[in-house]
């Protein structure tokens, strides 16, 4: 009796492994169709806010701009998947405070193009998302540090049809490191996040832009 019912209990575990597996494999591949799409083109709306998630430090720019592609078609595969990229990618009006004192950073983006991706279902008309590959360089008066070196930025967010809205949600991996000077603004080893909304139009100046649908 006792070894019919061990032996249930193995099976009973095995068969809840295989079908945990089979689960996470199921959830890890993605389908994402992309609609009047092409080249794209993205303009900051409103603020975007910067900020070492250890000192909860801020450094906010009034204007950013990016360009790309975001191709028509279907796509398959395991998330992060692929459905485009960022060629230019530029910052500016950029301000935080050091000592106390306010200064103007300069962002220099580098491991260009940046891959646009789709990481979930779409919601109603919102698809998660994220860009990935992301290396800026960040400098001051008293404070320069890099954030994603070697292209190892990842910022999580999603993209809504409709409005053309590209949304960085303050989550995802923003590794911060070269840290000079800054004084307590920013640290080696900390994880930054970046939260701000773009409106992304397609290559003729069509709004709301590109249509993503993930089943």
């Amino acid at each position: 009796m006792r070894k019919s019912a061990a032996a249930a209990l193995t099976a009973a575990g095995t068969a809840a492994f295989a079908l945990l597996l089979s689960s996470t494999a199921y959830a890890a591949n993605l389908t994402a169709t992309v609609t009047n799409g092409g080249s794209v083109t993205a303009a900051n709306s409103g603020n975007l806010v910067f900020k070492d998630t250890t000192t909860n430090q801020a450094i906010t720019c009034t204007s950013s701009h990016a360009s790309g592609s975001v191709p028509n078609g279907t796509k398959s595969g395991a998330s992060p998947l692929s459905v485009g990229s960022l060629s230019s990618v530029s910052f500016s009006g950029c301000t935080g405070t050091v000592l106390g004192i306010k200064v103007t950073f300069t962002v220099t983006t580098s491991n260009l193009p940046w891959s646009v991706n789709v990481t979930g279902a779409t919601s109603g008309s919102t698809t998660a998302g994220s860009i990935s590959g992301i290396a800026t360089h960040l400098s001051a008066t008293g404070c320069s540090f890099d954030v994603g070196a070697g292209g190892t930025g990842v910022a999580n967010g999603s993209y809504t049809n409709g409005t053309g809205a590209l949304t960085a949600s303050g989550s995802g991996s923003l590794p911060i490191s070269n840290v000079s000077g800054c004084a307590g603004l920013v640290g080696n080893g900390h994880n930054g996040s970046l939260s701000g909304t773009y409106i992304v139009t397609n290559g003729s100046g069509g709004h709301p832009g590109i249509n993503v649908t993930s089943p």
